[in-house]
């Protein structure tokens, strides 16, 4: 047991010099963020307000989470997502800093990575309007308009199209930070479980 303890604080203790510059970088990317117009716009409106999307998750839920988890670090997803929603819920606008550990060709974010972010939106959306908050993605059509570079920052919206009992139809996309660009976007329907009565 004092062998493990003395060994983890000589990797913690090796692992300093990273760890500050890290946390520097991270900082640094925040106030990136926050000057995004996108967010800037969001964050000065009455109109909606800041959410933290994984405040909910237990920390078990949060470590076995693949976006606040495995794609959090260096090089891929840096900093945490900011996440507003309009009053109504229906509407959300968030911002990320895609690193280059991401890529599944060179400089290219991979595909699978695209569709994982737009599913992630349409959840925020989607859950919102459920019963219970909850639910699963029962079908997600994406379509990649342009390739998405690494080493960028992005915006990505979604919005709710219509609520029917139990389904949610949701629409998200990827865009530049000046809105000039859609990289991708997506329509998706989600379920809500069934609720013993």
């Amino acid at each position: 047991m004092q062998i493990e303890q003395a060994q983890q604080q000589q990797t913690t203790s090796d692992n300093m010099p990273e760890i500050i510059e890290l946390d520097q970088l991270t900082e640094a990317m925040k106030k990136e963020q926050e000057q995004i117009p996108a967010i800037r716009a969001a964050r000065e409106s009455d109109d909606y307000f800041a959410v933290d999307p994984y405040s909910l998750l237990k920390e078990e839920a949060r470590l076995q989470s693949l976006t606040a988890s495995a794609l959090r670090g260096k090089d891929k997803i840096i900093v945490p997502p900011v996440l507003f929603y309009n009053k109504a819920r229906t509407e959300v606008v968030s911002a990320l800093h895609l690193g280059k550990q991401l890529c599944g060709h060179a400089g290219i974010i991979h595909g699978g990575m695209i569709a994982t972010l737009l599913d992630e939106i349409l959840g925020c959306v989607a859950f919102a309007s459920l019963p219970n908050n909850i639910g699963f993605t029962a079908n997600l059509n994406i379509d990649y308009r342009q390739p998405l570079k690494a080493d960028q920052w992005v915006v990505l919206r979604g919005h709710l199209d219509r609520i029917e009992g139990r389904k949610a139809y949701v629409q998200a996309w990827i865009e530049s930070t000046d809105g000039e660009t859609r990289y991708s976007e997506a329509k998706s329907l989600y379920i809500g479980p069934k609720t013993s009565e």
